[in-house]
């Protein structure tokens, strides 16, 4: 992988959390599991990157190595959905120190996850030609970039 793509990669994981933290410190705190302002939180968040990953092959015609990079990209964002999804459950807490319990929480989480997808995704990535590289910029989404 060229020092661009990498720093790309490193670029997109932290600009995410960074987004992803601002923007549940903004509004302040989770509002259920389908979000806050505009349906978008921590905890749908994981769920969407793991639907825009699903038909990415399709997409790009992926072929051996890539396919099998895709495959454990994959794995790995489905993982930290479901990880998302457990420390998203239950009840919304109602006090102000039991919101910044669970604030916390989702956000331990989600960096987590973040630094468990960026080796594998920087690995996907550097399998790809340019032309893959723009589609798959384009084909993966996760709010807050």
């Amino acid at each position: 992988m060229n020092n661009l793509s990498r720093y790309l990669v490193v670029g997109v994981v932290l600009l995410s959390v960074g987004a992803l933290v601002s923007g549940a410190l903004a509004r302040g705190g989770h509002r259920g599991a389908r979000g806050g302002v505009g349906g978008a939180s921590l905890c749908s968040n994981a769920a969407l990157l793991d639907l825009s990953l699903s038909n990415v092959d399709i997409m790009i015609k992926t072929t051996g190595t890539q396919t099998a990079d895709l495959e454990e990209l994959k794995k790995v964002a489905e993982e930290y959905s479901d990880d998302m999804s457990h420390v998203c459950a239950g009840e919304n807490p109602m006090s102000l120190p039991a919101k910044l319990a669970a604030a916390e929480k989702r956000l331990d989480a989600t960096l987590a996850g973040a630094r468990k997808l960026k080796p594998v995704a920087e690995k996907f990535y550097a399998t790809l030609n340019d032309e893959q590289k723009a589609q798959v910029n384009n084909l993966v989404d996760w709010p807050g970039l």
